[in-house]
């Protein structure tokens, strides 16, 4: 007794788990969690994961004593290299599609791609280039087949058609000339003088509640994480760096949350696009009232910073095996915007919750991803400009991503569904995210873990294609009855659901 009593004592973190969270734990594992767990995910008025408050206040995890000076997820092991044009997707794409029109013909290979920096991206990674050959016959397919589902997704593409005018609109408007000047745009006073950087912070942060963001942190600008070569309203750009380029505000909000699980055909990604687009230009146009300049970002490509990265440094959360944000609150189901300004604000530190060994042991996304680009290793097994990560495979998850069953071929989020930390904010996900990053043990995890595996269906990942490719339109649950034409519209179902919903 005596021996056990000081082997408590020199081990306090373990003492102050049991006392917190040991029983917590132990009850988790138990298949009436899961159960309750199921049942709250499937109510539409459930916790939806941003708090009912305006501000935020009941949303927010409470990440002071998690704060370290140095991400876990951030490890530096070589020299930190800032991203070249070319290792941006969309960049690619854009290149590679001007000049198919101009004529040349991708059977040439990669060799012979006319811009240089899209040759040297594939220089570098010759193996993804099949990938991005095959999606574009994919989308061929894709185009050639997908009329024939109209009647089954006719409210799913009237839904994403909703955003996508959202979205195609001029609000924010897109940077024109040099930032010295554009970035000034929003001004219309003299800046107001802060009582100090927290308060401008503190400010900052409600406003973007305000604005409907979810989650916001603030951290100094990272030029690891500002592309080279690019601009917007710049035709030609160096290397260079504005100077009042000082702080970056990052937010975002969950996509919707029934639609998300349902992917792939069901889900969009616009819904929280349009919102936190919306909220970059509100925010930046509130900057620019105060008397500061402000450069939104948002998306889908407009950006000149790597937004992920920069918010783990804001201590939103940290990053995950596919290579996205996973926050406490609500997964990697989370869109990010950011706005860069020169207002003096007080930035966050990031956070280590643990979730690192979290990732370590799940590999649920990995196992469920339909084009197999994420990463089994069961350490990160990549180095990415200078940082240690996961291996993903950008064209490989393209490949799949642009042939799903939208009307514009656009979307995949099955990664994003599948995994445990995507639950809706009620009890049972409350109750996890707080014991988890408190147990040194690990049992919160295991116990986690086994529920997923035990307690919940998933498809193949080849279920998950299009029929056309020999799958049936799989989703992670089946989707939400406001996104069944049968049920509103005069159309004969001729299809079935494979996911979870109706149960187990």
């Amino acid at each position: 007794m005596k021996d056990e009593k000081h082997r408590e004592a020199a081990d306090p973190s373990r003492r102050n788990f049991l006392k917190f969270g040991g029983v917590a734990a132990a009850t988790a594992t138990v298949g009436a969690a899961a159960g309750a767990g199921f049942v709250l995910g499937r109510d539409p008025d459930a916790n939806v994961g941003w708090g009912r408050t305006e501000a935020g206040k009941d949303m927010y995890f409470n990440r002071e004593s998690f704060r370290v000076d140095m991400s876990p997820t951030m490890q530096i092991v070589g020299k930190p290299e800032r991203p070249e044009w070319g290792d941006q997707l969309f960049n690619r794409m854009g290149s590679l599609a001007k000049s198919i029109k101009a004529g040349w013909n991708p059977e040439e290979g990669w060799e012979n791609i006319p811009d240089e920096r899209v040759r040297a991206y594939y220089a570098k990674y010759p193996e993804r280039w099949q990938e991005m050959l095959l999606s574009f016959s994919a989308r061929i397919q894709h185009h050639e087949n997908i009329e024939k589902y109209r009647d089954r997704f006719a409210l799913a593409w009237a839904h994403t058609g909703a955003y996508n005018r959202g979205l195609n609109g001029n609000f924010p408007p897109k940077p024109e000339g040099h930032p010295d000047v554009d970035d000034f745009k929003w001004i219309k006073s003299d800046p107001v003088e802060f009582k100090s950087p927290a308060h401008a912070s503190e400010l900052i942060k409600k406003m973007a509640f305000k604005f409907g963001m979810s989650l916001v942190g603030i951290t100094k600008l990272d030029p690891n994480f500002v592309f080279k070569n690019m601009m917007r309203g710049m035709p030609e750009w160096g290397d260079e760096i504005p100077a009042h380029w000082k702080n970056v505000i990052v937010f975002g909000v969950p996509m919707n949350w029934d639609p998300m699980y349902a992917a792939v055909g069901y889900s969009t990604s616009k819904d929280a696009y349009f919102r936190a687009k919306t909220a970059a230009g509100l925010l930046s146009a509130y900057l620019g009232e105060l008397g500061y300049a402000a450069r939104p970002q948002w998306p889908g490509n407009d950006y000149e910073i790597i937004v992920p990265p920069l918010a783990m440094q804001a201590g939103l959360g940290e990053c995950t095996r596919n290579g996205i944000l996973m926050t406490p609150e609500v997964g990697p189901n989370i869109r990010l915007a950011a706005v860069i300004t020169n207002l003096d604000l007080e930035p966050d530190k990031p956070v280590d919750l643990k979730m690192k060994h979290f990732c370590e042991d799940c590999k649920i996304c990995a196992d469920a991803c339909p084009s197999g680009s994420i990463s089994k290793a069961d350490k990160p097994d990549a180095v990415v400009r200078g940082f240690r990560k996961y291996e993903f495979n950008q064209d490989g998850c393209w490949r799949f991503w642009s042939q799903g069953p939208t009307k514009d071929a656009m979307g995949c989020r099955v990664c994003i569904a599948v995994c445990p930390y995507t639950r809706k904010n009620n009890w049972i996900h409350a109750l996890v995210k707080e014991t988890d990053p408190r147990d040194p043990t690990g049992l919160t995890r295991n116990a986690l873990l086994a529920m997923q595996h035990n307690f919940f269906y998933y498809p193949e990942p080849e279920a998950f294609h299009g029929e056309w490719t020999g799958g049936h339109f799989a989703g992670y649950h089946q989707p939400p009855e406001w996104l069944r034409s049968e049920k509103y519209l005069n159309v004969e179902k001729t299809w079935e659901y494979d996911g979870n919903w109706e149960g187990f």
